[in-house]
């Protein structure tokens, strides 16, 4: 075992705890799988197909020092194990995975199988779901990324008539695998208009060729005040922040 600081943001406090060094063997680490340990919070990461997630980040934070927290990651085997027996505190558990993508690094939030506090001197069993899209377990939103768009509404055709936002509707064809290396499906989806604007909502981290149109009717497409309009643009993610990843485009008749 090792000693291991909690990464407190912002200038928060850090705690220090004990990680797992990886000497446990295979037998061990099954014969503790679903058996909570006193003073220990162990877990295992997979992504949607159950196959182990490698160096996720899972950081469980103290609520009763603010600001103050442990991290860990986990190993090839997806597992990660650390000791909670550092104060009389309540913990909860939250987990990021970072993969480089066409070079970018994108962050993005896991999947909570029981996101339930737990005093640190009891320990408790977290474990996690990397998923691309979804709903999230907290209800705040969905997993997935955003295609959001700019729809110049004047219609040189029909000038006594406004194009509508949610009468758009957007083609997404994936050009190679998504993020997690599995193979991405064509998404064809009518807009729909929310806080952030118009666009289609929890779409999977990959590159796209992306085409719109309005009732039937082909747009001319650009990514956001970029270059000239075609009838098609290729593109993949951009970051927003932190866990919030983005591509904004700009329609026109």
């Amino acid at each position: 075992m090792v000693a291991l600081s909690g990464c407190a943001s912002e200038g928060g406090e850090r705690m220090t705890g004990t990680v797992d060094t990886g000497r446990e063997t295979a037998a061990e680490r099954k014969a503790g799988v679903g058996q909570p340990e006193a003073g220990v919070l162990k877990g295992r990461v997979v992504d949607g197909a159950g196959r182990p997630v490698a160096d996720a980040e899972i950081v469980a934070d103290n609520q009763l020092i603010h600001n103050s927290n442990l991290v860990v990651t986990t190993d090839k085997d997806g597992h990660y194990r650390v000791s909670t027996d550092v104060a009389a505190a309540t913990f909860r558990v939250t987990g990021t995975v970072t993969r480089r993508f066409e070079d970018r690094a994108y962050t993005m939030e896991l999947t909570p199988h029981d996101d339930a506090s737990f005093a640190g001197s009891d320990g408790a069993i977290r474990d996690f779901t990397w998923r691309l899209t979804g709903e999230r377990s907290d209800g705040l939103g969905f997993y997935g990324s955003m295609v959001l768009f700019h729809l110049e509404s004047y219609d040189p055709q029909n000038p006594e008539t406004f194009l509508n936002d949610e009468d758009v509707t957007l083609t997404l064809t994936p050009q190679g695998p998504l993020i997690d290396g599995s193979a991405g499906e064509v998404i064809v989806r009518r807009a729909e208009r929310g806080g952030d604007g118009a666009g289609v909502l929890d779409v999977p981290i990959g590159r796209y060729r992306i085409t719109a149109e309005h009732l039937g009717r082909p747009l001319r497409i650009r990514l956001r005040d970029t270059g000239e309009y075609g009838e098609a643009v290729v593109t993949g993610f951009e970051r927003f922040l932190s866990t919030v990843h983005r591509i904004q485009l700009d329609l026109k008749p």
